[in-house]
């Protein structure tokens, strides 16, 4: 990977991690699914959620949602951010309301709220999102739409609400740094240094100027000293290798680490969920045992699904720090159950010690 800019006060950390041994492996987390773990809807595209324990024992699982009538792609336009709340971590998880949609012309986040990505941060909680306000940047409506994505962030005392919005995405294109054309998909983690780390989406320069072409998707790394900005871009990019999409991050055992998703296999040999680590969280690799997961679901049952999709990994890690749930956006390869890509969530469980 290429080497990003790393602070003062991050060389410090990177000498005091570079003893702690990158041994973990994801893919011996993963643990068989129960049937009720599946939330799902057939009027509606059910994409990635973002799970969050409340302090009134519940959990709070934001997902984005948009009406089926409108076709996979209807997302750019039309997703909303919804609420759906369980007893327990692994669900089931039932709709409660929606929570985010677009705002309107007079707003960064005109069309639609996406990909949501949900924190505990201190005494607040931090809903970060996706949106586009529709501008003709001289390519078709698609990719004028695509290139002015943004990632904002919204706040609130409890996860079930009231949320306040601000005002202007957290993040903006920064003339030199890593991030070009639009950002999308963040992730946050706060480090050991103290610093909130955001994780997320980009592309190549010149990639808005030649948009017929396909590129190789880029990430890039901020950091800010609050969740909610200012956030300020790495100079270098990362997972410049290889096609990945949808990173997660988090901090565990002083070291940072990124679920991935491998969209072509360049990563672990196969299309899969991938697993990159940093002593810094500027400088990454694939991890020692680099598969998280692959596009396959085992059930309590016994049962074994192939999976068309896997996407948008997010993670809730209990308190004692033994057990968790994989959150993702999925749908089956056998096109018979999958015909118009009947997506739905599911929760994975996690379970290391």
């Amino acid at each position: 990977m290429r080497q990003g800019l790393i602070s003062g006060a991050v060389v410090v950390l990177l000498v005091a991690c570079h003893s702690v041994k990158d041994q973990l492996d994801f893919n011996h987390w993963v643990q068989p699914v129960p049937r009720h773990s599946v939330l799902i809807d057939t009027a509606w595209y059910t994409w990635g959620g973002s799970m969050v324990s409340g302090p009134d024992g519940r959990y709070y699982l934001f997902y984005a949602r948009w009406p089926r009538v409108t076709g996979f792609r209807g997302w750019l336009a039309n997703s909303e951010i919804a609420l759906a709340t369980a007893d327990d971590p692994s669900g089931p998880y039932v709709f409660q309301k929606t929570v985010l949609t677009g705002r309107g012309d007079d707003f960064w986040d005109a069309t639609a709220a996406h990909n949501p990505h949900i924190k505990h941060f201190g005494h607040k909680y931090y809903l970060y999102y996706i949106s586009n306000h529709y501008r003709d940047l001289g390519m078709d409506e698609w990719h004028n739409r695509i290139y002015t994505q943004r990632i904002g962030v919204a706040i609130a005392d409890h996860p079930d609400g009231p949320w306040e919005r601000l005002d202007q995405p957290i993040i903006e294109l920064q003339p030199g740094k890593a991030a070009y054309g639009y950002v999308v998909n963040p992730s946050v983690a706060l480090g050991p240094d103290g610093i909130y780390y955001l994780l997320f989406k980009t592309r190549p320069p010149g990639s808005e100027k030649e948009f017929g072409k396909v590129f190789t998707t880029t990430h890039a790394m901020a950091t800010a000293p609050s969740p909610a900005g200012p956030f300020t871009i790495a100079e270098k990019p990362i997972f410049t290798e290889g096609t990945g999409e949808d990173p997660y991050l988090w901090v565990q055992d002083d070291r940072f680490y990124a679920l991935v998703k491998d969209m072509y296999g360049q990563f672990t040999g196969e299309k899969s969920l991938a697993l990159f680590t940093s002593v810094n969280g500027q400088d990454w690799q694939p991890a020692s045992h680099p598969l998280a997961m692959p596009l396959r679901l085992t059930w309590e049952d016994g049962t074994v699904d192939s999976l068309q999709h896997l996407e948008r990994p997010q993670l809730w890690i209990d308190a004692d720090g033994h057990r968790g749930i994989l959150f993702c956006a999925a749908s089956y390869a056998d096109l018979a159950r999958n015909r118009d890509w009947n997506t739905f969530n599911v929760q994975i469980p996690l379970q290391w010690k």
